[in-house]
């Protein structure tokens, strides 16, 4: 069974006919030279209508509204890491700086308190001693087995206030005894200073510990 050919030709005779007045209406109210620069510029195509070619002119219609954006593309993968860049020049050395320049003297200290001093040495003599090193001590005895008297250079009154200490390698056998100044001048004259010295871990005077003694 062959599909009749009418509703092809009753379409392609609408179309020749829309594409027939088109140019119709383009050209009422314009110009020969207007008309003609429209047809160069439009898209023109051949239909047929009742059986003949037709030429017509299909004018642009108005742009449409923008579509919805699409969907993000994925993200790319990232890229190699670049070569490590040449290590540059070292710097030049830096120039050493100056010495500062010495400081100022300091101001001088105070004067210090002691205003004589003197080590005693013990002797094989129960009754004698030896001064080394003294400062404004003029001399010493030991009337009795350990016990010293000082005396001190003129001007220095002996309030019986002095510093003594055991010294070691003036003591015979080079063992230190126990020191003691006796303020009270009990054994000596009262112009000088008392020394007793001890056997140690004993209350018993003994000879031959050396001491040093200081007066402030």
């Amino acid at each position: 069974m062959r599909r009749s050919p009418l509703p092809l030709v009753a379409a392609t005779a609408a179309i020749g006919a829309m594409a027939i007045a088109v140019p119709a209406l383009a050209s009422s109210g314009s110009s020969p030279a207007a008309h003609a620069a429209r047809v160069r510029r439009c898209n023109a195509v051949i239909v047929l209508s009742h059986g003949r070619r037709v030429r017509a002119c299909l004018l642009q219609g108005p742009r449409g509204y923008a579509g919805f954006p699409g969907a993000k593309g994925a993200t790319g993968a990232t890229g190699k890491t670049g070569a490590t860049g040449a290590t540059g020049k070292t710097g030049a050395t830096g120039k050493e700086g100056f010495e500062g320049a010495p400081g100022a003297p300091g101001a001088p200290g105070a004067p210090g308190t002691i205003v004589a001093y003197a080590l005693v040495q013990p002797t094989p003599s129960p009754t004698a001693a030896n001064l080394i090193g003294q400062s404004n001590i003029s001399a010493v005895s030991e009337p009795s087995a350990g016990i010293y008297c000082i005396t001190p250079a003129a001007g220095i009154t002996p309030s019986g206030i002095a510093s003594v200490s055991p010294e070691v390698s003036y003591s015979v056998g080079k063992v230190p005894g126990v020191i003691a100044v006796n303020a009270q001048h009990t054994n000596c004259p009262a112009t000088t200073f008392e020394v007793d010295t001890y056997e140690p871990d004993t209350a018993t005077l003994a000879t031959g510990y050396a001491f040093t003694i200081a007066v402030p």
